[in-house]
């Protein structure tokens, strides 16, 4: 092989080398590891359970707390927690005073804690909010917190929060960096079986010392509103509150569970927010008002949308709805506070108006702005029956998502309790996400261990991570460098090819010196 020929190979060999490091740059930094599924079960094979929530240790971050609702064979709320990353889980009960009133409804004849909520505040300490049902009819009748600063092996005893004075619905928890905590729930004033009657308010409370005594109640929802439910607290660095919580408009079917179809005209999200540590509340900004509802649901669990701030106060809203056909997740954000929003941006990647579900998103923000949207997608199931979990990641504000598949096996839809006929299996009012680093946790609720037949319900969770990698932007110089080098290579090969071979004259002298 002559001299030129061997100099072409090289630069050949070099500037393809270069190009593929800079392809790898350019892709590796995607790269996303989805663990494995974790599937927690209940006491006994019959167990029913859902509404997951899951929240990660700011002090440790594999030290994780997960609270869910039991709503079979006895009405209960169960804390489960994890030292290794959601490996493995223990359960602990949720406390209760002696003396409180008994869950009559319920086989096992005895207290019943019911709808928990769990945060941790920044210090590593673990708060727990539930209510505990009485009588027949299971009314929530007070809202209870308990603390654990050994990441829920041991609870102390119960503080009430609020109770007494009409039913408390929908309880939600979020905790400021000065460790103040603020709750809102949906407070009921007359009720029947399965309804809402009159005005029922969003209210709100906070506590200043660690969860031992608390502000009265406050209504923050609209008054003009009549019919609210289902609000989500988020909070910033700055420590302003915001809520979102979801306007019915006309909708007494569901409100008074009447008999007929799914509600015809659009549902609303309104934002309330305070910036002086929930003293004082804004007036609501109606910030989506295209909410096309597809089912019917029980006014005591609706579906809760989701909201998430980022600490630098930018605030992002998802929610699903039918506006195109079929069921699909949104997502708007706004930059200002909530003065203004973006266009809903359609969360999903399947085809528009394939038939199939996709619905009851979370979302959640780490802390280099990536969000996060978990969900519950048919997109693999024409009959639009089976169920998996898809988690979507933005790394541009929300403005283009990745979707991927989070469950390792799809479920059926059409296992769980089931109230009647108009509402089908209950899934459940939410699912559980926590963002921050190169990380994330996800809990959903998962049958792939029931049946119709049984009607078991587990929770799934996945820990997910994202390749921890040079900033991307941080890449540019070095991968503009290895294409300029990369592409002058393979220039100097191909001219080295191209050149015409010496005279024969100079190569017989070439080979004479």
């Amino acid at each position: 092989m002559g001299r030129r020929n061997v100099l072409a190979l090289v630069a050949v060999v070099c500037g393809l080398a270069a190009v593929a490091g800079a392809l790898l740059l350019l892709t590796t930094n995607q790269t996303t590891t989805i663990g494995a599924n974790v599937i927690v079960q209940g006491a006994t094979r019959i167990d029913a359970i859902n509404s997951p929530s899951i929240v990660r240790n700011p002090k440790n971050s594999d030290h994780l707390a997960l609270t869910y609702r039991v709503d079979r064979p006895n009405y209960s709320a169960v804390l489960q927690h994890s030292e290794d990353g959601g490996k493995t889980w223990a359960d602990s009960e949720l406390p209760l005073p002696n003396g409180t009133n008994i869950c009559s409804a319920t086989i096992a004849s005895k207290p019943c804690p019911f709808a928990p909520d769990v945060a941790y505040d920044d210090d590593g300490t673990l708060y727990v909010t539930y209510v505990n049902l009485v009588g027949n009819g299971n009314g929530p009748e007070n809202l209870w917190i308990s603390t654990s600063t050994d990441n829920g092996r041991t609870l102390g005893p119960p503080v009430r929060i609020a109770g007494g004075v009409g039913e408390i619905f929908q309880s939600r928890m979020a905790i400021a960096p000065d460790k103040t905590i603020h709750i809102v729930w949906l407070q009921g004033g007359e009720t029947g079986n399965l309804s809402l009657l009159g005005k029922n308010p969003i209210v709100a409370v906070k506590s200043t010392d660690g969860g031992k005594t608390w502000t009265q109640p406050v209504p923050i929802s609209d008054t003009g509103r009549d019919r609210v439910a289902v609000a989500s607290p988020a909070i910033d660095s700055w420590g302003n509150v915001t809520v979102v919580y979801q306007d019915f408009k006309g909708d007494r079917r569901d409100f008074e569970n009447l008999e007929g179809p799914v509600f015809e005209d659009p549902f609303a999200l309104v934002m309330t927010r305070s910036i002086d540590g929930g003293e004082t509340w804004s007036r609501g900004i109606e910030f989506e008002s295209g909410i096309i509802p597809t089912r019917r649901f029980l006014v005591y669990l609706p579906p809760f949308p989701g909201v998430a701030v980022t600490p630098s106060g930018t605030i992002y809203a998802t929610w699903f709805d039918g506006r195109n056909g079929d069921e699909d997740v949104y997502i708007k954000k706004s930059s200002d506070g909530g003065a203004t929003w973006s266009a809903p941006i359609r969360v999903n990647d399947n085809a528009m108006r394939d038939g199939t579900s996709q619905y009851l998103p979370r979302v959640a923000v780490a802390g280099d702005g990536r969000v996060d949207v978990l969900f519950y997608d048919r997109r693999n199931d024409g009959r639009n029956v089976m169920t998996d979990v898809y988690l979507a990641s933005s790394g541009d504000g929300g403005a283009n998502f990745t979707n991927r598949r989070v469950s390792s096996d799809a479920f059926d839809s059409r296992v769980g309790p089931i109230v009647s006929e108009l509402h089908g299996a209950d899934f459940g009012t939410r699912l559980g996400l926590d963002s921050w680093g190169n990380r994330t946790v996800a809990a959903w609720t998962d049958t792939r261990e029931g049946s119709e037949a049984d009607g078991a319900q587990d929770i799934g969770t996945s820990a997910i991570t994202f390749k921890e990698d040079v900033p991307f932007l941080g890449q540019w110089p070095v991968i503009l460098v290895l294409f300029i080098v990369g592409a002058a290579a393979l220039g100097l090969a191909l001219k080295e090819v191209r050149r015409p071979p010496p005279p024969a004259t100079e190569t017989k002298e070439a080979a004479k010196a």
